[in-house]
């Protein structure tokens, strides 16, 4: 069986190249907006999430959900997905328990080692 990633993102363009990226290996869910993408992790219970910070909420959607994912699941291994020049959101993110972050706009290689490396 192979292991399950949630991917959240609310842009369709960032879902779909990390799908086409992550499908050969793994079996890829997705969500657009936080309060979906708490009921795909309940649901699906992921091996790994990446979850974009900056969602239609706002800003603090990713850190909220983060923080939430967290209560389900203290053990839960989260990637942020970030922009460039998010540096102090990424020490928050890093304070409640993400394993690292992928920068936006992303090396695909980059994507598929820093995934592997937590999955393997």
């Amino acid at each position: 069986m192979s292991k399950k990633i949630l991917v959240v993102d609310d842009s369709l363009f960032i879902r779909e190249v990390l799908k086409g990226l992550l499908t050969k290996n793994y079996t890829v869910v997705e969500a657009d907006t936080g309060s979906k993408a708490l009921a795909q992790f309940e649901k699906e219970n992921p091996d790994l999430t990446l979850l974009d910070i900056v969602m239609p909420e706002g800003e603090e959607e990713g850190i909220r959900v983060l923080q939430e994912i967290r209560k389900i699941d203290p053990k839960a291994s989260v990637i942020m997905i970030t922009a460039v020049g998010q540096d102090e959101i990424i020490k928050r993110c890093k304070k409640l328990g993400t394993k690292d972050y992928i920068v936006k706009p992303f090396d695909h290689q980059m994507v598929c080692k820093t995934v592997a490396k937590y999955l393997s």
